[in-house]
């Protein structure tokens, strides 16, 4: 297959990632510690299983694992708590903000400098995202939430995250990065385990089945995003920042308001705008 189709395959699979995370969290597992711990637990098994197939060794430095793996498991956590909390189309095009964050980030951290261009785009990047925020009442204080703070912060972390998993790979392979930077962002969310361990005997087949599913798709468009990218950077990357799940999730209010949300066309009119432009200005900021 040519790197379009592999470009493609992960941006729906990356939308699938959203949108079964949603419905697990509303309808399956209420209890975000319990589905934060099994949705990284099980990425932690698909990832071992592919990185022992690629016959995985042991890191040659720890510092910037251990690191990358903190600021990961705080991103997986506030990713799950934020997308129980926000619409999909208000939660997917916040991930934006993780482009400006790391713009800033590597200035602060890698002694990157920032021209007045990207300054403009970091710029705009905040102000659409307000935007994505409106609802039926058309004000900006929806921006100013709890569920958009914490969607914030864990793109935030993601980025932090990134930082430090690319500092790594300087110094170790790709797939004992992976791998490690998995097993203790496990071993660090262990220490939620008293805020879930009673709901256990709660999870049910369907909760289970749904959790994995999340992780595998996370997995399979993640390998399909490096295939893409290994070919081609600029088209990959602006087809796999695509709103998927956005369009999913607009789709999801016409056949099956009741499901996920339901909004007016102007509202989305909006939002699918603000979002457009989020991810143009991020495109040309990376």
């Amino acid at each position: 297959m040519s790197f379009v189709a592999f470009a493609w395959i992960a941006s729906i699979l990356f939308g699938l990632v959203a949108i079964i995370g949603k419905l697990t969290s509303k309808y399956a597992i209420q209890n975000i510690w319990l589905f934060n711990f099994f949705w990284n637990l099980f990425s932690l098994c698909i990832t071992a299983l592919l990185a022992l197939l690629n016959h995985v060794g042991l890191p040659n430095t720890w510092e910037n694992i251990l690191f990358a793996s903190f600021f990961y498991s705080l991103f997986g956590l506030l990713y799950i708590i934020g997308l129980s909390k926000l619409d999909i189309s208000v939660f997917s095009p916040l991930f934006n903000f993780r482009t400006a964050f790391g713009v800033i980030l590597g200035i602060a951290i890698l002694g990157e400098k920032l021209s007045f261009f990207q300054l403009g785009l970091v710029g705009i990047i905040l102000i659409a995202g307000m935007f994505v925020s409106i609802e039926e009442k058309f004000t900006l204080k929806s921006f100013f939430t709890f569920g958009i703070g914490i969607a914030i912060a864990s793109t935030f972390f993601y980025s932090i995250s990134n930082i430090f998993i690319n500092k790594s790979l300087i110094n170790n392979g790709y797939w004992e990065v992976n791998l490690f930077v998995a097993l203790f962002t496990q071993l660090f969310l262990l220490t939620t385990a008293p805020l879930f361990i009673k709901d256990l005997k709660k999870l049910t087949f369907n909760s289970v089945s749904s959790t994995f599913a999340m992780s595998l798709a996370l997995a399979l468009g993640t390998i399909a995003a490096n295939k893409a990218y290994a070919e081609n950077v600029s088209i990959s990357t602006t087809i796999t920042a695509l709103p998927v799940s956005m369009i999913m999730a607009f789709l999801f209010s016409i056949f099956a308001p009741q499901l996920l949300e339901k909004h007016t066309l102007k509202v989305y009119a909006i939002r699918f705008t603000a979002a457009a432009v989020m991810i143009i200005s991020a495109l040309k900021l990376s």
